[in-house]
């Protein structure tokens, strides 16, 4: 009744306002205030859907008692901007609606919330389909939706936090953009951005993201926190981790307990045409006597089926054969040993055999290598350094290897001169004075064998025999010293400081003449 008053108000008022248009007075703007007037009657639109009720249901769903007013079947909407809803103006919906398939493709018909900004849309809400011969019907999955002109308007999803309705301010959580890219981060990075990844997160916190998975699945069942699947023709990474810290950083780190069987970091590799490695460290800096960094360092017992080295003669320049070795072996401590329990560092138990690294050092520089290895606290933060020495024992083969070729072709010079000595042994045996035989002289080895201080020979002479002397040689025949004898019995003290380091030979003689020979080491 009321809207039919106004109605007849409203025709009567363009009427007398018609008469009106003699004084010279705009029709149009009269016009356009008539058609605002009828607007007011026919504008009317929002009706209810009957009384208020609870539908007859008992009892009465809770959001159902404070009702207060019912919207018929279809949309609510408002056109906020402009004369039409279209994708320039700013307008909204709430409910169903048949949207044109061209600006929405969609889908043709909507339910949920859209709002409309300048060419930009955010949709929330089921997309409807109509099957061949059938009614409508809504997809079973919900979408959150944001649409542009595919231009100017292209922009991002912003999913912000604030603590108030009403200063405007918010805090970025996370973004998606139109590249099917979404960031968990305040702000975004150029150098992210250039990435182009599919899921970038940044956080200042402690732990970025945490994947906790439990289950009570039978036994026998894997359970997998996180399963990334990469497929390419061409290059496929299916994790990348950068790590980058002022103390310490660990790119990727792997802990695991069992009660059976457990892997830290476990790799696996197959189908490589011409490379493949399950597990492949590299290091930028190749001088190994200069820096503590390595492509692999683990501290406790390594085992491998199989180990190789780069050898090739292409990988190398300056190339020399091992020479004059066997001396230098000589000054070689082998030893046995027994590890120190030493915090940070996990050494094998039991009787070990090898060097000392100090000892080699002096020998062979360029098959040892200082380390200093950082000790953490609880905390995981860098407590102290333990600084050691480590020995390249595959390195030292080669050096043995040497050395063996060296003995061979002295032990070769050795069977000639001794061929030699015996078919000239009469002849040797008759310049020894009165007829005495060899074997009424003795000398024995020295001891201890090998020193580093001194060393004692004892000898005898032969009978009624007081003067004869200990000459001492080097390995290629040059004399070193001389200790003549005046004793038909007694011994003779070596001092290290006197004839130097090496491996010697000390022969008796009388009268210049051989008598017998052997050999001692000094270090």
């Amino acid at each position: 009744m009321l809207n039919l008053t106004i109605f007849i108000f409203n025709c009567i008022f363009i009427r007398i306002f018609s008469e009106i248009t003699k004084l010279n007075i705009k029709k149009k703007a009269i016009l356009v205030f008539g058609l605002l007037s009828c607007g007011l009657a026919f504008g009317q639109s929002n009706q209810s859907d009957g009384p208020v009720s609870v539908l007859g249901i008992t009892p009465a769903p809770v959001d159902l008692l404070n009702e207060v007013y019912r919207f018929k079947r279809g949309a609510v909407t408002q056109l906020q901007t402009g004369l039409d809803f279209d994708f320039t103006e700013r307008w909204f919906t709430l409910g169903q609606v048949d949207l044109n398939p061209v600006n929405f493709p969609f889908a043709p018909t909507f339910y949920g919330s859209l709002f409309q900004v300048n060419e930009r849309a955010f949709v929330q809400g089921y997309a409807g389909f109509t099957p061949q011969g059938g009614a409508l019907t809504f997809s079973n999955n919900p979408r959150i939706q944001w649409i542009h002109n595919g231009g100017s308007t292209e922009g991002d999803l912003e999913f912000r936090v604030a603590s108030s309705f009403t200063n405007g301010q918010s805090d970025l959580v996370a973004t998606m953009t139109s590249g099917a890219n979404t960031y968990f981060a305040t702000s975004i990075p150029t150098s992210l951005q250039s990435l182009n990844p599919k899921v970038g997160i940044i956080f200042e916190d402690i732990v970025g993201l945490s994947i906790n998975k439990a289950s009570n699945l039978p036994n026998g069942s894997t359970r997998i926190g996180a399963l990334i699947e990469v497929n390419s023709v061409e290059r496929a990474s299916g994790l990348i981790a950068n790590s980058s810290g002022g103390e310490i950083s660990t790119g990727v780190f792997g802990q695991a307990s069992s009660s059976e069987v457990t892997y830290g970091v476990f790799g696996a590799t197959s189908g490589a045409n011409s490379f493949g490695a399950a597990v492949y460290g590299q290091t930028q800096n190749q001088n190994a006597q200069a820096t503590n960094i390595w492509a692999g360092y683990f501290n406790g017992t390594v085992f491998s089926t199989q180990m190789y080295q780069g050898s090739d003669r292409k990988l190398k320049n300056n190339i020399e054969n091992e020479a004059n070795v066997l001396e230098r072996l000589s000054l070689l401590r082998p030893v046995t040993y027994t590890h120190n329990d030493v915090e940070g560092i996990s050494l094998p138990t039991g009787n070990q055999h090898g060097f000392i690294a100090q000892e080699m050092a002096e020998v062979f520089p360029e098959l040892t290598r200082d380390i200093k290895q950082p000790i953490l606290d609880d905390e995981g933060k860098v407590d102290s350094y333990l600084d050691f020495k480590a020995v390249n024992y595959v390195g030292l083969i080669s050096v043995l290897t040497a050395g063996i070729q060296e003995l061979n072709t002295e032990l070769i010079d050795i069977r000639e001169e001794l061929a030699e000595y015996k078919a000239n042994d009469k002849i040797r045996q008759s310049l020894v004075q009165d007829d005495r035989e060899v074997s009424d002289y003795s000398m024995e080895q020295n001891i201890p064998n090998p020193f580093n201080d001194r060393s004692i020979i004892r000898y005898q002479l032969a009978p009624e025999v007081n003067q004869a002397s200990i000459t001492i040689f080097d390995l290629n025949g040059g004399f070193v010293k001389d200790y003549p004898i005046n004793e038909n019995k007694g011994e003779i003290t070596i001092l290290a400081s006197e004839i130097g380091k090496g491996m010697f030979i000390y022969s008796l003689t009388r009268n210049g003449q051989e008598i017998m020979s052997k050999r001692m080491i000094v270090r």
